[in-house]
């Protein structure tokens, strides 16, 4: 049975996806549903996304799986690592009944069940490796989820989490963001990873390439989609506001982190 919270996390970013009046460019068709990786070269929000895959994929040495995806979206994430691990070897969680049908439609040749990260049904020891892409900061809490993965990952299995770190309690979004574990530095984050039983951490900041350069990929999207004429003022000014409460959110950091566990 899914908690309060979770049917209102639930409720809200099935909303979001299906009615899609807050996307810019081509965001709704490609399957994905975080802030990406832009590189001077990057274009497309998908592409974003693309990068960011790629940073959390190059991050593991084990690539026959099975693997996890924690979070697992509409399912953009697992198609990207279902073209590195062998599609029947990638597995896929979500709370949410929408967006697990997209996932394994996306995907036919994964397995998605509906399971919160926080505790799941896997047997101990089942997966090679683990990834979670902008979901942690919606578990309630972290440590539960950090100690599953560890009890499902085998002896020297991997977890790469790209994940969005805040210093404070978020004012905005406050149905899908209430309730933050807030941290003052990153070195009270990794003590997190750290007193779950994991080796090896890694934490790469990537705040400047992803949170704050979405905000302004998508601020330019939408005055290119005004001017034109795609969308009518009212519109737009709607889309600003959105941006400018992800813009206004309490970040410490966008990281992401990997880590083992031990042998």
């Amino acid at each position: 049975m899914p908690t309060e919270y979770q049917q209102t996390l639930t409720g809200s970013y099935d909303r979001f996806f299906r009615d899609g009046g807050l996307y810019v460019g081509e965001r709704a068709d490609c399957g994905y549903a975080n802030m990406g990786l832009f590189r001077p070269d990057t274009a497309e929000f998908s592409d974003a996304c693309d990068n960011l895959m790629a940073l959390v994929v190059g991050k593991f040495r084990r690539t026959q799986g099975p693997l996890l995806d924690v979070g697992c979206g509409l399912g953009g994430t697992a198609e990207y690592l279902a073209r590195h691990f062998p599609v029947e070897r990638v597995y896929g969680i979500n709370v949410s009944d929408f967006q697990i049908e997209q996932c394994r439609a996306r995907v036919p040749g994964a397995h998605f069940e509906v399971m919160p990260a926080e505790n799941m049904r896997f047997p101990d020891a089942m997966f090679d490796a683990i990834a979670s892409v902008e979901a942690a900061l919606h578990f309630k809490g972290r440590r539960e989820f950090l100690n599953e993965a560890r009890r499902v990952l085998k002896p020297g299995g991997e977890i790469v989490v790209a994940d969005m770190v805040f210093h404070g309690e978020p004012t905005a979004f406050r149905k899908v963001l209430s309730g933050q574990e807030c941290y003052p530095d990153l070195a009270s984050y990794r003590a997190l990873w750290e007193s779950c039983g994991f080796a090896d951490i890694e934490i790469e900041d990537i705040t400047d390439a992803s949170w704050r350069a979405y905000v302004a990929h998508f601020k330019s999207k939408a005055l290119a989609e005004l001017l034109s004429q795609r969308i009518d003022a009212a519109t737009f000014n709607r889309l600003i506001e959105f941006v400018r409460n992800i813009e206004a959110l309490p970040v410490l950091a966008y990281v992401v982190v990997s880590a083992r566990t031990p042998e």
